[in-house]
């Protein structure tokens, strides 16, 4: 018998993965951490898992989706990716080795295996790398920057409410 069934149309990923970061310098500002979650593939290992606001700061421009870390070709809009979640061990211990939420927590990293380029796996985990003096300085330069330009970005007529 012929089954007159279709499955759902599988929907690409419109959010960033640790691959969409590979090499950047990215400031990793943690909104929850979730302690013995199930893992996906393996219900009965646990794991952890952050989640973040990642902006980008060097001004490398918009960051690639890389679902299975296979780059698409799409990008997503930045610099600042909210919601993105981390369940690597190499970095969500590298964000909060002691497995204790701190309020307030900024990361500056750059994202990469543990082998450089080489795909992540078993044997080659994500990680992060601790940033540069020049990586600090551009950082700096990028807030600054986002300070200056919010603090003097003209108000639309729609935006005043009173107007």
């Amino acid at each position: 018998m012929t089954d007159p069934f279709a499955g759902p149309a599988e929907i690409p990923s419109e959010f960033p993965s640790a691959a969409s970061f590979r090499g950047r310098l990215i400031l990793i500002q943690p909104t929850q951490l979730e302690l013995d979650l199930p893992k996906k593939d393996n219900p009965q290992l646990r794991e952890d898992k952050v989640t973040a606001t990642v902006t980008v700061v060097d001004g490398q421009g918009d960051v690639q989706l890389c679902p299975n870390q296979v780059p698409s070709g799409i990008y997503a809009p930045g610099p600042v990716y909210p919601g993105v979640w981390f369940s690597q061990d190499r970095i969500v211990k590298g964000i909060f080795p002691q497995r204790k939420f701190i309020p307030d927590t900024m990361i500056l990293a750059r994202l990469e295996t543990f082998k450089p380029g080489k795909p992540a796996m078993k044997g080659n985990p994500w990680g992060l790398l601790p940033a540069s003096e020049e990586d600090k300085q551009m950082a700096r330069d990028f807030l600054a920057n986002r300070t200056v330009a919010q603090a003097t970005a003209p108000a639309k007529a729609d935006d005043n409410p009173f107007a």
